[in-house]
């Protein structure tokens, strides 16, 4: 007699099951505050839950779900760690998913045969649909525009100075690039020829090389810049967020 183990019992619930778990655990992890997390969800979570009605075989539902989870996970760590690489990670995970499923249908269609198309055509076709609607969705989100950059991408300054964060608003903005300010202080007795040269040293100790950077990696052509300007007793950093690709323009001599 077969003995039936954990993991089989556990594989052959029906889809309807898989779906309600795994809607549940993607509606925890909606909450993430990291937004990267959240569009990896956008993409892979209706993959999942469409791939569960499509499934004919208890034991490959089980096994591509598991899969599908797990590079999930996997890019969601990618991106957090490497947030350049935010649209390069998140296409070649559904990429990579799309193989998945294809292959994991054609294996069933081997073992149990062409059979009735009617319980698979309804998902196979909202799975088509989402498709495009995520590809529809990333070339709209995708484009280059004007963008504030981030202040930690200078901060925090060496031990001594004092850096202040100047707030913007939509008119720091223009049709191609949008500027927001800081002023640092340098110590007491301290000239601001010193205070230039040690904020200058700071930035391209953090990678800002001659100035521009791009924010992505090749898909992501946008540009951040950094230019820094004494102004009585203190610096001034201007921090830009631009349309266009400036990697090669030298702001920081």
């Amino acid at each position: 007699m077969r003995r039936t183990t954990t993991f089989t019992r556990i594989a052959a619930w029906p889809w309807w099951v898989w779906a309600a778990v795994v809607a549940i655990v993607l509606a925890f992890v909606s909450l993430w505050h990291d937004q990267s997390v959240r569009l990896v969800m956008f993409a892979m979570g209706p993959t999942l839950l469409l791939w569960l009605p499509m499934s004919r075989v208890s034991r490959t539902r089980w096994l591509v779900a598991l899969a599908l989870a797990g590079l999930t996970a996997l890019a969601a760590t990618l991106i957090h760690f490497l947030p350049r690489g935010l649209w390069e990670i998140s296409l070649a995970c559904l990429a990579v998913a799309l193989l998945v499923v294809a292959a994991a249908r054609l294996a069933e269609r081997r073992r149990r045969g062409p059979g009735s198309q009617a319980g698979v055509a309804v998902p196979t076709l909202l799975f088509a649909g989402w498709l495009l609607v995520v590809l529809c969705c990333g070339a709209v989100l995708g484009r280059p525009g004007p963008f504030f950059p981030a202040a930690d991408r200078v901060l925090p300054m060496p031990d001594g100075l004092h850096a202040t964060v100047h707030p913007y608003d939509d008119a720091d903005c223009g049709s191609g690039s949008c500027m927001r300010t800081m002023t640092v202080r340098g110590r007491p007795g301290q000239s601001s020829e010193d205070v230039y040269a040690e904020v200058k040293w700071h930035v391209k100790a953090r990678g800002w090389g001659r100035g521009c950077r791009p924010v992505g990696w090749l898909l992501d052509r946008t540009t951040e810049c950094i230019e820094l300007a004494v102004e009585g007793n203190q610096v001034t950093i201007f921090l830009s967020g631009n349309r266009d690709d400036l990697r090669r323009v030298v702001t920081i001599d």
